[in-house]
């Protein structure tokens, strides 16, 4: 009988220790044949799906070598050798326990999981290392789950789909039946944190028993709710899970009013009744009734009579004057009639569209004013139901008013207009909101608007982008909440003033470096505007007058002034003084700005030229013979 290698060197080991040995020599002839231990693989059911299966790998021994074992106690004798298996460690998310390696595998692909065999030689059992070897499998990643249907039972009916809605008050759900795609993992499928049922692996469905779930969950006759159904991998692996919504409606009303359509406007529109486009009069509300238990057998359930009762509620409170924040008041002087509580009977219907029924009320004899709108119908079982609108409704027949205004007064054609942010702009119906400016250009471009406190009515903003000293046109639109609207149009002139260096602008000759130039700033033309060096003098100026003061101050802005020209004032006047010292072209740019008490600033002259200097002729000195001094010649020295 031949012995391996492994077996031989075990043998030496056991008998190497014995002391007496009494032959002088052991000879071994024959041939040697290494026979290493191996170890067989169980990978148990189902794929390695990477994060969310759970896979147990047994290893367990093989061949004849030697006798495969995990207790790291066991010994080897001669006639049973013994090998000791381990599973090395991994990153890849499964631990070993014994022959056993489990978990859930933490990555997709070809993973290799490292073992080896080893025995213990000698008394002191020394740990050698017979073979090391990997185990290797193929890790998928997982799908996520696809919840592709839904069966809800309850009193004997089954639903398909995703919603369903029931006529029976206090009706429960038994059970949902869920279908899913199929996975290679367990699919756990769950309502909330409450019932649940797992679909095996390969599986497609499963079935929720949920007791007794009513289909309403409040007291209401009308309803809906979301049942979030989800399907996720046992550990929850999914973030978020597969969720799909089983909608319930419930309903269990009398006929309701669904929806109105309210038309103020003098021009008809259209109500979307049983999935049509019905048109509609001015002046007019639009009702359409749901009956949701048209399809059961029988009359009881048809709507008949209905009425609208208008009652005045005080929400709009019109007035005809208003006070800004500032001070600035308006008066838009308007009128108002006390309006009276009405009962009224539609002019029309119930009318068949569709699934729903169509009224039809006249609200053309309305005074002008605010109403709380209730509605009521009943059927010929004489159920009622009352409706409410959650909102006020405004009656308005007339236009709104509006108005543009320089100090207090309707702006004129051609007026002058020094601060184009002190003009007032007002669209007003009675109360704040109700009516709006819709645009404003000025030489047809679009201005942005300064909000006051009440809503439509704005300042105008500053006007530096306005050529000065210019006419422009103002268009003006307004609208109201029902879209009736009015236009206001005219011209106005901005900044119709002039300044002027009189004697560096009135085209005259100038010269360079030899003549001295002295010049103050003058207005020409316009309202009268003092003059000042600085935007603090012009302001201190103005403090002596009061805050609402429509006395104006002006200064200079010194763009570009020409080399050798400075600063230079008289009194209080601005000007400048000094040398050209450059031949040629020189450019002048300054602005002059317009300031007041009520904190206004606008450029009131934008004044950009260039001087053209030139220099003087050289001076000539010329003489002639007077008379001759007898005793002087060429060598006489003149004092």
């Amino acid at each position: 009988m031949r012995k391996s290698g492994l077996g031989l060197a075990l043998l030496f080991s056991l008998i190497a220790p014995i002391k007496a040995v009494y032959a002088e020599a052991i000879m071994i002839s024959g041939k040697l044949q290494a026979d290493l231990p191996a170890v067989s693989f169980d990978p148990g059911p189902g794929d390695f799906v990477a994060y969310v299966n759970s896979n147990t790998i047994t290893a367990s021994g093989a061949g004849t070598a030697c006798n495969v074992t995990v207790d790291d106690r066991a010994t080897s004798s001669v006639d049973n050798l013994v090998c000791f298996f381990e599973w090395l460690p991994n990153t890849l998310g499964l631990t070993s326990n014994g022959f056993t390696l489990s978990g859930v595998p933490n990555t997709t692909g070809d993973l290799k999981l490292p073992y080896k065999i080893s025995y213990f030689s000698g008394s002191e059992r020394k740990k050698v290392e017979i073979v090391k070897g990997e185990y290797s499998i193929k890790s998928v990643a997982p799908v996520k789950p696809t919840i592709t249907g839904l069966k809800s039972s309850l009193n004997g009916l089954v639903y398909d789909g995703f919603s369903f809605k029931s006529y029976l008050k206090d009706e429960a759900i038994k059970d949902i039946a869920v279908s899913v795609e199929p996975r290679n993992y367990i699919q756990y499928i769950s309502i909330g944190s409450g019932s649940a049922c797992e679909v095996p692996i390969g599986g497609t469905s499963c079935t929720i028993e949920v007791g007794s779930i009513k289909a309403s969950d409040t007291d209401e006759l009308l309803g809906s709710r979301d049942i979030t159904i989800t399907a996720n991998s046992k550990n929850n692996y999914f973030a978020p899970p597969e969720s799909k919504k089983l909608v319930v409606n419930w309903d269990y009303r009398p006929p309701v009013v669904d929806h109105t359509l309210w038309n103020f406007t003098d021009e008809a529109k259209t109500i979307k009744v049983g999935g049509q486009d019905i048109y509609t009069g001015a002046k007019t509300v639009a009702v359409a009734v749901k009956v949701p238990q048209q399809e059961t057998e029988g009359e009881w359930w048809l709507p008949t009579a209905m009425s609208l009762t208008m009652t005045p509620d005080g929400v709009f409170k019109p007035t005809t004057k208003v006070t800004l924040d500032d001070g600035t008041e308006i008066d838009f002087k308007q009128s108002w009639a006390t309006p009276l509580r009405r009962t009224l009977q539609p002019v029309s219907g119930p009318q068949k569209v569709g699934d729903e029924y169509l009224y039809i009320f006249d609200l053309t004899d309305l005074i002008n004013g605010s109403y709380a709108a209730t509605f009521t119908v009943e059927n010929t079982s004489k159920n009622s139901s009352t409706y409410t609108e959650p909102e006020s409704k405004l009656m308005l027949s007339d236009n709104p008013t509006l108005m543009v205004l320089k100090d207090g007064q309707v702006l004129t054609k051609r007026a002058p207009v020094y601060f184009l942010n002190e003009i007032i702009v007002a669209a007003f119906q009675g109360q704040a909101g109700v009516a709006d400016i819709k645009s404003v250009t000025i030489d047809n471009k679009v201005v942005s608007l300064t909000p006051t406190n009440y809503k439509g009515i704005y300042y105008l903003p500053v006007g530096d982008d306005l050529a000065v000293n210019s006419d422009h046109e103002i268009t003006v639109v307004a609208e109201n909440l029902y879209g009736k609207n009015v236009n206001f149009s005219t011209v106005f002139t901005y900044q119709p003033t002039g300044f002027t260096l009189k004697n560096l602008e009135k085209n005259v000759t100038l010269y360079s470096r030899v003549r001295q130039y002295t010049d103050l700033l003058s207005q020409t033309a316009g309202d009268k505007c003092t003059l000042f060096t600085t935007e603090e003098n012009a302001n201190a100026y103005l403090a002596w007058y009061g805050e609402k003061s429509d006395v104006t101050a002006c200064y200079p802005q010194w763009n570009n002034v020409p080399d050798g020209l400075e600063f230079y004032f008289k009194g209080r006047t601005p000007g400048l003084t000094g040398f050209f010292n450059k031949t040629g072209e020189n450019l002048l740019d300054y602005q002059v700005y317009m300031i007041n008490g009520k904190g206004s600033k606008a450029v009131s002259a934008r004044n950009r030229r260039t001087l053209t200097t030139q220099l003087p002729y050289n001076p000539i000195i010329s003489y002639k013979k007077n008379k001759v001094i007898a005793g002087i010649n060429p060598n006489t020295a003149l004092a």
